[in-house]
């Protein structure tokens, strides 16, 4: 299919493929993860293997009278929605569509778990987890950067990850990041062990350097975006969106 659409190249993400019985396909590690162990079931043990710093962040949102509640109903997902077209304007990125999540909500049903820290009855932070067999996935963390000083998303995160821990799961995967960023920092301090994942790649050309977000030339496309007024985001977005791949 990729020597007929005359693409640069296929990438096969995180996945183990048997590179003897298809050799086109060379592999290289670009993205890591971070994945806790929660064998033992007891959320103590895994408190005690955070960075000191995390679990102090930890202990301050508690003081800060967040409610953290389990979205329910379709309008929770929607106000989930509206902060995260906030978060991918701040990094100038175009937005998957409400439908994609929606479709996540119905299809998946209580695999997926969207999570969210309320303030003065203000959403200030989200996230979604998905969970299949033993493992609990993070994905999908936004926040509002006006109460970023609450830490709300560090208890959000400890909060899940505490409630896996006793329901039983075995591990709780951070998902996917690029070593050396800030994200990666803040995922390393959750105590996990550091894993990468095997990317393979398939040029039908001549190899070309694989795209990179992080790139100085999309530097101005960013700027555009962060500029355009949120309803436009919320519009053209999807559609550029599930066109691109980095």
């Amino acid at each position: 299919m990729a020597d007929e659409l005359n693409v640069e190249f296929v990438s096969l993400r995180g996945r183990d493929i048997d590179t003897t019985a298809t050799p086109a396909f060379t592999r290289e590690r670009r993205f890591v993860t971070f994945e806790i162990p929660l064998e033992d079931g007891d959320p103590d043990t895994v408190w005690n293997a955070l960075d000191s710093s995390r679990r102090g962040h930890i202990r301050t949102a508690r003081k800060n009278e967040l409610t953290i509640r389990k979205a329910t109903s379709v309008d929770d997902l929607r106000r989930y929605y509206d902060l995260f077209l906030n978060n991918m304007q701040h990094f100038g990125t175009p937005p998957h569509s409400f439908g994609f999540f929606e479709r996540l909500w119905e299809e998946l049903g209580d695999n997926v778990v969207v999570d969210l820290v309320e303030y003065d009855g203000s959403l200030i932070n989200g996230q979604i987890v998905l969970f299949s067999e033993d493992t609990g996935f993070h994905w999908g963390s936004v926040s509002d950067h006006e109460y970023r000083d609450l830490q709300g998303g560090s208890l959000l995160l400890w909060n899940s990850i505490e409630e896996a821990t006793r329901d039983g799961y075995s591990t709780y995967s951070l998902g996917r990041t690029r070593e050396g960023t800030g994200v990666y920092s803040f995922k390393k301090s959750w105590g996990g062990e550091k894993v990468w994942f095997d990317d393979y790649h398939y040029f039908p050309d001549d190899e070309i350097t694989l795209p990179n977000p992080d790139d100085d030339k999309y530097d101005r496309l960013k700027d555009v975006w962060q500029r355009l007024p949120r309803r436009a985001t919320r519009v053209i977005g999807p559609p550029i969106r599930k066109n691109i791949s980095l």
